[in-house]
């Protein structure tokens, strides 16, 4: 109790000496008690007067946007338009208050390349199944009128600055099969004849193909597929970020494939016989498609038809000619983001 009561008042003395102490002491106008050794710190120009009395420095001035609306720019709040300082175009109406699109932002509104000649880039993948009719002489006279065939891939959309119109480059693969005639309209074809076993060194002795009366059973082919192509868009935006219902699109490409084709044979010199040919093959085509565009939030679907032309090489049915003609009528559908 003896100890509180002089270390209290001792306390609350330097709590009330310490600030004055603090304060800067002028003596004779020189800001220091040394100052030929210690520099005034006062303020060059600045007079003693303007610091012993009640009056402060001047404040900062008062900010120029005191709301998210001005920051923004809304219509009526008298502020600015940040985008609008950037590009020198105004920004959407249809954003939500205090906010506006970055011009940098090419999948939002705003600018799009940096020189405005190029629109946004899409992807999309998709997936078909339909029809395939052979024409022609040779080959396709052992096939049956009717084939079917199924297939898909990815492509990828480089749209105008309106972004209705777009250059696509794709890539795919499809499956074709087409049944043969059978026995109803056999022909001489050459089979590939089983190697002997040669006795001398014990190998494998290759045997000369066969010409032998025979029915073709099918044709199956699998390749991959490349197109260049053009797509336009008939009721406005097609790109995903603008597209506003749905939207009706046309498209045309022309591309070539490469794959593999192999030819199921029976020849009628065997009871239960069975020949099968393989080779690679090459094909050119041309094409086209329309698809409605439904909107799903971040990403449309596609529904639509495609029709295509194209020309396969093919060597599967020696002496008969191997070529084909190919139509196909397809049912597509698919999703872009």
């Amino acid at each position: 109790m003896r100890i509180t009561r002089f270390l209290l008042p001792g306390f609350v003395v330097a709590l009330s000496v310490g600030p004055a102490l603090a304060q800067p002491q002028s003596r004779g106008g020189a800001w220091s008690d040394h100052p030929g050794l210690v520099p005034s710190v006062r303020p060059a120009g600045a007079e003693e007067p303007a610091f012993t009395g009640s009056s402060m420095p001047p404040g900062r001035p008062p900010a120029a946007v005191t709301n998210l609306e001005q920051m923004g720019g809304m219509p009526g709040s008298g502020g600015g338009d940040p985008m609008g300082t950037l590009t020198g175009q105004p920004a959407p109406g249809s954003l939500p208050p205090g906010s506006y699109p970055s011009p940098y932002y090419t999948d939002g509104p705003g600018c799009c390349s940096p020189l405005e000649r190029a629109g946004r880039i899409g992807y999309e993948g998709y997936s078909y199944a339909g029809l395939n009719f052979t024409i022609g002489n040779g080959l396709p006279d052992l096939l049956k009128t009717t084939g079917w065939t199924v297939g898909g891939g990815v492509r990828t959309l480089f749209f105008d600055p309106t972004h209705t119109a777009a250059w696509t480059v794709d890539l795919g693969g499809s499956y074709t099969y087409n049944r043969g005639q059978g026995e109803n309209e056999p022909t001489f074809l050459f089979l590939r004849s089983q190697p002997v076993q040669n006795q001398q060194n014990q190998g494998f002795q290759v045997q000369p193909d066969r010409f032998v009366l025979t029915a073709v059973r099918g044709i199956s082919r699998s390749s991959f597929n490349y197109a260049f192509g053009r797509d336009v868009w008939l009721r406005g935006d097609g790109s995903t970020a603008g597209q506003n219902g749905t939207n009706w699109r046309v498209g045309a490409w022309v591309g070539g494939r490469y794959g593999t084709a192999h030819v199921d044979m029976v020849p009628l010199d065997e009871t239960n016989g069975y020949s099968r040919r393989q080779n690679v093959y090459q094909g050119v085509f041309i094409g086209a498609h329309t698809t409605f565009d439904i909107p799903m939030g971040s990403w449309i679907w596609t529904n639509g038809i495609r029709f295509e032309y194209g020309y396969d090489w093919t060597n599967l049915v020696p002496p008969v000619q191997g070529n084909l003609h190919n139509l196909n009528l397809q049912f597509t559908t698919g999703f872009r983001f």
